[in-house]
């Protein structure tokens, strides 16, 4: 008697993890957190319940996913605004580039509705009752800050920044304007007036540390 092959239990996964988490990060970034509710998360990704589930776990943990996604996309928008460009005049053009990139992250995508930094728009209403998500947007916070500080270290040690500069307060400000940037965009301000501001704003910090641009 011959034996039939197993077949191997369930079905095989058939959907792309990052764009199941582009979505859900969409969804969480227009309507919120607590507005949002795992049927809106299933449509968004065009899976069932139990299998978004069993794939990413509940709705704290699709949105902690969601979040940590949203941080790597910022990182590397940003990483690319800071690195020094041949054309470059002074650092002022750096900054700049580092506000300009801010508000083309952050302010309304007609396409999506999503406007503002994703983590602050949404985790910021939770982290006070819920320690995992304040964590997240601790991190997120933390990160950016790393970020900008080890170009400004080498911004000092290269000498695009005067000997001296205050790289703390200096960029305490740039990552407050950024966040300013977002949570603004949220507010409904016009794309166009944080643009129209950026050089100004960039000046304005040069001239602070000794920068003439």
């Amino acid at each position: 008697m011959v034996s039939k092959a197993r077949r191997p239990r369930g079905r095989p996964r058939s959907y792309d993890p990052d764009t199941v988490l582009d979505q859900v990060l969409t969804t969480f970034w227009r309507q919120g957190y607590s507005r949002t509710t795992l049927d809106d998360l299933a449509a968004a990704s065009g899976m069932n319940r139990p299998s978004l589930y069993a794939g990413f776990g509940d709705k704290r943990s699709l949105y902690i996913k969601a979040m940590y996604r949203f941080r790597d996309r910022a990182k590397a928008h940003f990483e690319q605004a800071l690195h020094a460009q041949p054309n470059d005049a002074s650092f002022a053009d750096v900054i700049e580039r580092y506000l300009r990139a801010a508000i083309e992250l952050e302010s309304g995508h007609p396409e999506t509705g999503v406007c503002g930094c994703a983590v602050i728009s949404t985790a910021s209403a939770e982290a006070l009752a819920d320690s995992e998500i304040r964590k997240v947007l601790d991190g997120v916070l933390r990160d950016m800050d790393k970020q900008l500080h080890a170009r400004l270290c080498d911004a000092l040690a290269g000498r695009e920044l005067p000997p001296g500069t205050d790289i703390e307060t200096l960029g305490f400000l740039l990552t407050s304007t950024a966040h300013s940037i977002g949570i603004r965009a949220r507010a409904g301000h016009l794309r166009q007036e944080a643009e129209r501001l950026a050089r100004p704003i960039a000046l304005t910090l040069a001239k602070q540390v000794g920068l003439h641009a």
